[in-house]
């Protein structure tokens, strides 16, 4: 099995961190929608406002291509209400939602909690079958999409960035995807909770190791020295 995460620091050099003071670049626009297209799931309104049409799952797709954040809003409680069996690249389209309706620390959390659900994905069934192949480049290509902005804008705090990340691991511990069960998909091993457990314990310790990474100076440093070079700070922190 190949785990796709990279080593923590190349992970945490890549990652927008808070920038000093500087003039801003007047070039550089804040980034207030995501013109990210996964088709045939997902594509950016064409005009500033547009909302997108959204293929992911017709529970939630009027919901989530609504111009109303109130629809917005629906979505995300209805999936916190029953999250069993939601997609995780369904997640990833609500987190880019509600980042469009400036609810972005709420995104930011739907967006790892994702991501965390499929790597728990990863750990306990074999996404190398043909099954769930398919699956798995759809959400890897939604993470290659949507990441920049998630981690542009959680990286505006370290702290915020790290309550986040460690709740929706929580979450995920608590919320495990129902399929993992399911005996028609095959497994990486014949225990999977056992393979679940171990997948959450990975999480929690990649966690814990990169907070020690931003505990030195040095990485902080090459954090920002990134940060400030792709103007970060100003396309994301506002």
């Amino acid at each position: 099995m190949t785990l796709r995460l990279a080593t923590l620091a190349c992970v945490l050099l890549a990652a927008p961190f808070l920038g000093s003071a500087r003039a801003a670049d007047a070039s550089v626009q804040p980034v207030v929608q995501l013109g990210v297209d996964v088709p045939p799931y997902y594509l950016a309104g064409g005009r500033f406002g547009e909302p997108p049409k959204v293929a992911v799952d017709p529970a939630y797709d009027a919901l989530l291509s609504s111009r109303d954040a109130k629809d917005i809003l629906k979505a995300r409680d209805a999936i916190a209400a029953r999250p069993d069996l939601v997609k995780p690249q369904v997640m990833i389209v609500l987190a880019m939602r509600l980042y469009e309706i400036n609810q972005r620390d709420d995104a930011v959390f739907w967006y790892y909690a994702a991501r965390d659900r499929f790597i728990t994905m990863e750990m306990v069934l074999d996404m190398r079958s043909l099954q769930l192949i398919r699956s798995a480049e759809v959400v890897e290509t939604f993470e290659r999409a949507a990441g920049p902005a998630m981690d542009g804008y959680a990286y505006c705090s370290i702290a915020r960035q790290a309550e986040r990340e460690n709740r929706a691991i929580d979450w995920v511990a608590g919320h495990p995807y129902k399929i993992l069960g399911y005996s028609e998909l095959p497994a990486q091993s014949e225990d999977r909770n056992a393979a679940l457990a171990a997948a959450v314990a990975h999480l929690r310790d990649a966690s814990k190791k990169k907070q020690a990474l931003l505990d030195d100076p040095a990485t902080l440093k090459q954090l920002e020295d990134a940060r400030l070079a792709n103007h970060s700070h100003e396309r994301y922190c506002f």
